[in-house]
């Protein structure tokens, strides 16, 4: 592991730590007194502005470089949540919120740059999934300290939040502005910031296994409940996939690394569909674990690849462009998903489960037929090392040679 992973590692760790404002956002408005419409409004913009975070995260590091995209979305986030504590106004509530969404969603797609550019292809998976390690890691420890900071008092959370974010971006300082030149290495490319139609579609299709997975924060709830199991069983199969994942995807990586990138990404999003389809079957104890083992299964086979595929897809120095789009496909079906997954099943009970199955048997054709083509021109989706691009601006510097991390 080289420097500049260990520091994002730590970083997207403390971010993910602290990340806990929105989650409780819900909570902290009805704490300063709005109502049901007014909170729905609030989640609806504060979830818009995640998904153009992750999105406009690529096309500014492009620009900027993705040390000055990691500093601006920390440091936005972290003076957002501290200015959201003192402001108790709807509207400023509201809007300081949307950019603490969006600077937590950007960060993610720009660590990653850091990651995938770091590492030759043969060990990019497996730095993938310890960058997701620490994330998880995060993200599953954070609740907890926002729910004790929430019994002290609202603010708390925001300087929390604000703390944490800080933290996040002092660690970006030490990365390097840019790397050596290599005589070697292609001239210089000017900045597009856009991604190719067949990476396009394949980042598309790939996010239906996010808007599927995503069925555990809406529907599979309800599903739980309406089977007569307590809520404590639901709070029991969630901790079992946030235990099997930290406990297996690094381990599992020194595999899935050495397999065609296609291999883990179509196996990871049929075992993703094939956790709730299972559900047709009918809903007991015995289904529901086998579901929760086969949806998480199916995350860890594909999400550290399909990071790896995105860096190794883009031409040089596009790398956060295709990572951040990709993250904005992921982020959009982590958002739609249970709203569409809610809605299917008041329509009836077996629909969410039927819909889990079709997404799995078109989706795997479709990824077959378009991965290939969705990677770097000369290149196959399952031999794409791309050089490395380096950490400073897409204008300032060329692209360098592949090193080892």
């Amino acid at each position: 592991m080289t420097k500049p992973i260990a520091l994002v590692c730590l970083g997207i760790f403390v971010s993910r730590l602290g990340g806990f404002f929105v989650l409780f956002l819900t909570l902290v408005l009805a704490e300063r007194g709005y109502g049901t419409r007014q909170i729905t409004v609030a989640l609806i913009v504060v979830a818009t502005a995640g998904v153009l975070g992750a999105a406009a995260a690529g096309p500014v590091a492009a620009r900027l470089g993705v040390r000055t995209a990691l500093l601006l979305a920390g440091t936005a986030t972290a003076v957002s949540a501290f200015a959201c504590a003192a402001l108790q106004d709807f509207g400023p509530t509201v809007a300081l919120a949307a950019v603490v969404s969006a600077g937590v969603q950007a960060y993610s797609p720009l660590a990653q740059t850091v990651v995938g550019t770091e590492v030759t292809a043969e060990r990019r998976v497996a730095m993938f999934a310890v960058y997701r390690l620490c994330l998880n890691v995060g993200a599953a420890a954070g609740p907890v300290f926002g729910a004790l900071l929430l019994s002290w008092s609202p603010a708390a959370v925001l300087i929390g939040n604000g703390l944490a974010a800080t933290v996040a971006t002092l660690l970006v300082l030490p990365l390097p502005r840019t790397t050596p030149r290599t005589e070697s290495g292609p001239k210089h490319v000017g900045v597009r910031a856009r991604v190719s139609p067949e990476f396009a579609a394949a980042a598309v299709v790939l996010s239906v296994a996010s808007l599927v997975y995503a069925q555990q924060t809406g529907v599979l709830a309800l599903a739980v409940r309406e089977a007569g199991y307590t809520t404590d069983v639901y709070g029991w199969l969630l901790t079992l996939n946030a235990v099997a994942v930290i406990l297996v995807e690094v381990p599992l990586s020194r595999y899935t690394a050495r397999w065609q990138r296609r291999t883990p990404l179509i196996l990871g999003t049929v075992c993703v569909c094939a956790g709730y389809a299972v559900n047709l079957v009918g809903i007991s104890l015995p289904v529901l674990v086998v579901g929760v083992l086969s949806w998480t299964l199916g995350e860890v086979l594909m999400t550290p690849v399909a990071a790896a595929f995105a860096t190794e897809a883009a031409p040089p120095s596009q790398e956060p462009v295709y990572l951040s789009f990709l993250s904005m496909c992921q982020t959009v079906g982590y958002a739609v998903g249970p709203a569409a997954g809610v809605y299917a099943y008041g329509q009836h009970q077996t629909l969410p489960w039927l819909l889990c199955a079709v997404l799995m048997v078109v989706s795997a054709p479709a990824l077959y037929y378009l991965l290939p083509r969705a990677g770097r021109a000369g290149q196959t989706s399952d031999d794409c090392e791309v050089p490395y691009t380096g950490l400073g601006s897409a204008e300032a510097g060329d692209p360098l040679q592949g090193r080892r991390g």
